[in-house]
């Protein structure tokens, strides 16, 4: 075996390493700020320091309403910012839990799948209740479709929950794979992208089917997704092997590998400039990422141990949140430069 080969999977298992400890760390993050696990329909709980799913944080943008939510550390608690002024002005009801959220801009309603095997429907206008819709499992990732009103929601056991917006009716389930992590819908092409922890895969399913239609190899370890509906490229971090994959959405097949400098945990995508950003551990840079090109074209240093990414291709803001020091970065998209900092509800002074 050649010293070049050897090499590559010694820098392969380090950065798996860096991955496993990165987890870890979030998950005991999680667990001081109160989270209680994911319960199972046979009463039993993962306790959320032995699982993945703390990682990346839950965090959503409402680019109608400029307004952003964010699991904060009060236990099970979510802070609504204002794109405006920057500040929290309003936390919604403790004791979701929410291990992923998401926003219909259309409906002005907030998504929070719980850990308590629940769908929460937040009205976006007094940011209360409208309603809980029962799943069947643990919920670890969410992703709304707008244009055709439906809510995916993916458990811990592998099954993939279709609902109804207009009803909060399930109308469908299927099989995903256990311990999905990550989802996004291209609203275009009505196909959804699930990323299953520990497989070197990621599904594609056909919203008008509700059926898995392809499986698209992208690596070693994927942790995190996104999609651009404009120019149906689909992105997929690979925290083992510290790439991004793009793959063309009308074909399913990986078209480039962008390799970064760190450990990636999330990543999220403002279509309007064809950006996509990339939160990397160890390093604790949002890396940017020119979707014509395929480059890395820029870096932000944010520290604080980046867990989670959104983006408000309205106002072109990037919002990082960090675990470390419990607060959201918002960055200005067009300078990359952080302009403000906003303290989570419940964040120790």
């Amino acid at each position: 075996m050649s010293q070049r080969r050897i090499a590559g999977r010694r820098l392969r298992r380090a950065r798996l390493t860096d991955l496993v400890l990165l987890l870890g760390l979030a998950a005991l993050l999680s667990a001081c700020a109160g989270e209680k696990g994911t319960s199972r329909p046979d009463g039993t709980v993962t306790p959320v320091a032995s699982s993945a799913l703390a990682v990346p944080a839950p965090l959503a943008v409402n680019t109608s309403s400029n307004r952003m939510y964010v699991a904060s550390e009060s236990p099970g608690a979510i802070s609504v910012i204002d794109g405006v002024s920057n500040s929290v002005v309003a936390t919604l009801p403790a004791g979701l839990f929410p291990h992923a959220i998401d926003a219909d801009p259309k409906s002005n309603r907030i998504y929070v799948a719980g850990g308590d095997s629940k769908l929460w429907v937040i009205d976006g206008i007094t940011n209360s209740i409208g309603a809980s819709i029962a799943l069947g499992g643990s919920p670890t990732a969410l992703a709304v479709n707008p244009d055709a009103g439906r809510v995916y929601v993916a458990d811990f056991e592998g099954t993939l929950s279709v609902i109804d917006a207009e009803s909060n009716a399930v109308v469908a389930t299927l099989p995903i794979g256990q311990n999905p992590v990550a989802m996004a819908v291209n609203p275009s092409t009505n196909r959804i992208y699930v990323v299953t922890y520990g497989s070197p895969e990621i599904s594609v399913i056909d919203g008008e089917s509700n059926s898995v239609i392809a499986k698209v190899s992208v690596g070693e370890l994927p942790i995190a997704v996104a999609v651009s509906p404009e120019t149906n490229r689909i992105y997929v971090a690979d925290g083992a092997v510290g790439n991004v994959a793009v793959i063309d959405g009308s074909t399913n097949t990986l078209i480039a590998s962008v390799k970064l400098g760190g450990v990636p945990s999330s990543l999220a995508l403002n279509p309007a400039t064809d950006r996509i950003y990339v939160a990397e551990a160890g390093t604790d840079i949002i890396s940017v990422l020119d979707g014509a090109s395929n480059a890395v074209i820029g870096t932000v240093a944010v520290g604080g141990s980046p867990r989670g990414l959104a983006v408000n291709a309205v106002t072109n803001r990037i919002y990082v949140a960090r675990s470390l020091t419990a607060d959201v970065l918002v960055i200005d998209g067009a300078t990359n430069a952080i302009i403000a900092t906003v303290a989570l509800a419940g964040a120790s002074e």
